[in-house]
C-alpha cells in the first residue's frame, strides 16, 4: 500500500513525522512524503526507504498563505491541491495521510475533484484552533480581523467528522473531541514519545557540557511564544539567585517574544544568569539535557496545552532529569503517575521558584525522579510502544480498502 503523507513544513527535523515514516516503512508500507523546502535540500531524496518530495517555496510566502486558510482569501488549500494531484498520480498513492488540521481542506478539495476518491487520515499534532488565541499571526493585524476563531471551531468539527480516520497525540484530546460530538472510534492515539533508537545515537558535545560546568542548571528547550510561559521562568530568577548563587537558566530556542524576554531579564537584573542559546540543531539537545540539573515545561495551562503533549517531557525523562512543569492536564497526569517531577501552578513564578529551590535542596530526590523518568520511558512512554497504534491503524485501513 502506498501512503502519501502531506506536510506543509520541511521534513527534516520534524521528529513526529520522521518517526511515523520510519515505523510505517519498517512495517512494510511504502511511504511518500510531499513537503516544503525553504532552503537548499534536494527536490527528491530517500529517508529510511521512504521517498521525500519537496516543493521549493519561500518560507515567508508560505506563512502568509497558511495564515489565510479558512478566510475570504482561502488560496492555500488550492495551492496544495494542485501538488497533491500530481503527487498522487506519479506515485500511485492509495491513501492520504495529512498532517495538521489546517491542511485537511486541501485533501478534501482534491478528493472532490478526483475520479478515484482516496481515504484520508488526519494527523492532529495539536489543538490548532485553541492555539489561534495566542499565535502572533492570528492576534495581530490583519490576522485578528481576517481570522475568525468561531468559524475555525465550526470548521474543525466539520473536517474531523469528514475524515475517514483521525490520529491524535494524547488521551485527553480524544475525550475533548468526543465531547464535541465526534466518535471515539474515529481516533487512534500516536503519542509524541521518545524514539530511543534515535536519541541513543546522539553524541555528547563536550563544549556544551563544559560551558555550564559548576553551575546549577535549569533548562527550557523549545519554541518561544506567549503560551509557552517562559516569562514566569525569568520572573522566578531574582529571588532564586539570592539563594542559589551558582544558578544558570538556559533557554534553548527562539520565537516571537525573544526580544521581550531579553528585556525582561535586563529589567529584573538577571541577564547575567540567563543564557539565551537560540535555535540549536536537534542533535545538540541531548548535550543540553545532560548539562542540566532540572528541566522545565512552563507552558501556560490553556485549552491548547491541556490537549497536547510535548516531545521534550519524555526526552527530559529518558535522560534522567527531574521535570518541573505547569499543571497542564496530560503532563500533570504523567508526572503524578511516574513521580518523575514536580508540578507548579501555571503562570505562578513564586510557585515555580519554590519548586526549583526544593529540588536544589534535595540531591537524592532529583536523582530518584530522574531514575523514575527513565524507567517510565523504557517501559511505557516510548515510540516503539505508541507506534504499534499507528501500525494497527494502517493494517485496519489496508483491510478496509481491500489491498
Amino acid at each position: 500500500m502506498n501512503i502519501g503523507m502531506i506536510l506543509d513544513n520541511e521534513f527534516t527535523g520534524d521528529l513526529r513525522v520522521e518517526n511515523e515514516v520510519q515505523a510505517l516503512q519498517s512495517a512494510g508500507y511504502n511511504v511518500f512524503v510531499l513537503c516544503l523546502n525553504f532552503g537548499t535540500k534536494p527536490k527528491r531524496e530517500t529517508f529510511c526507504g521512504a521517498t521525500i518530495i519537496r516543493i521549493n517555496k519561500s518560507k515567508k510566502t508560505i506563512k502568509k498563505l497558511r495564515a489565510l486558510t479558512n478566510t475570504i482569501f482561502n488560496f492555500y488549500p488550492y495551492f496544495w491541491e494542485k501538488h497533491i494531484e500530481e503527487f498522487v498520480e506519479e506515485f500511485k498513492i492509495d491513501i492520504l495521510h495529512v498532517h495538521d488540521l489546517y491542511m485537511f481542506g486541501s485533501a478534501f478539495i482534491y478528493n472532490k475533484r478526483a475520479v478515484k476518491k482516496l481515504k484520508i487520515v488526519g494527523d492532529l499534532h495539536e489543538n490548532y484552533v485553541a492555539g489561534l488565541q495566542y499565535y502572533r499571526f492570528s492576534t495581530t493585524f490583519p490576522g485578528n480581523v481576517l481570522i475568525s476563531i468561531p468559524k475555525w471551531k465550526r470548521t474543525k468539527i466539520k473536517w474531523i467528522k469528514k475524515l475517514d480516520y483521525a490520529i491524535t497525540v494524547i488521551e485527553e484530546a480524544v475525550e475533548r473531541y468526543h465531547s464535541l460530538g465526534i466518535k471515539r472510534e474515529k481516533f487512534s492515539i500516536v503519542a509524541n514519545y521518545v524514539n530511543r533508537e534515535v536519541f541513543n545515537q546522539q553524541q555528547i558535545d563536550d563544549s556544551i557540557i563544559s560551558k555550564f560546568k559548576g553551575k546549577f542548571v535549569v533548562t527550557y528547550i523549545g519554541a518561544f511564544d506567549l503560551h509557552r510561559g517562559i516569562e514566569s521562568v525569568v520572573k522566578s530568577m531574582p529571588l532564586l539567585k539570592k539563594t542559589i548563587t551558582n544558578i544558570q537558566l538556559v533557554l534553548v530556542g527562539t520565537g516571537r517574544n525573544l526580544t521581550e524576554l531579553k528585556k525582561l531579564a535586563q529589567d529584573l537584573n538577571v541577564e547575567e544568569i540567563i543564557s539565551f542559546e537560540g535555535w540549536r540543531p536537534p542533535d545538540t539537545l541531548l548535550s543540553y539535557i545532560k548539562s542540566s540539573d532540572v528541566c522545565l515545561i512552563p507552558h501556560l495551562k490553556t485549552q491548547h496545552t491541556d490537549n497536547t503533549i510535548p516531545h521534550k517531557l519524555f526526552q527530559y525523562m529518558y535522560f534522567e532529569r527531574p521535570v518541573i512543569s505547569t499543571n497542564c492536564n496530560p503532563i500533570k497526569r504523567i508526572l503524578d503517575e511516574t513521580e518523575a517531577g514536580l508540578i507548579y501552578e501555571s503562570n505562578n513564578h513564586a510557585d515555580l521558584g519554590d519548586k526549583i529551590l526544593h529540588l536544589w535542596n534535595n540531591d537524592d530526590l532529583r536523582r530518584k525522579m530522574g531514575e523514575n523518568g527513565k524507567k517510565a520511558v523504557e517501559e511505557k512512554y516510548n515510540w516503539k510502544a505508541t507506534s504499534k497504534n499507528l501500525i494497527e491503524l494502517y493494517d485496519r485501513i489496508k483491510n478496509d480498502i481491500g489491498l
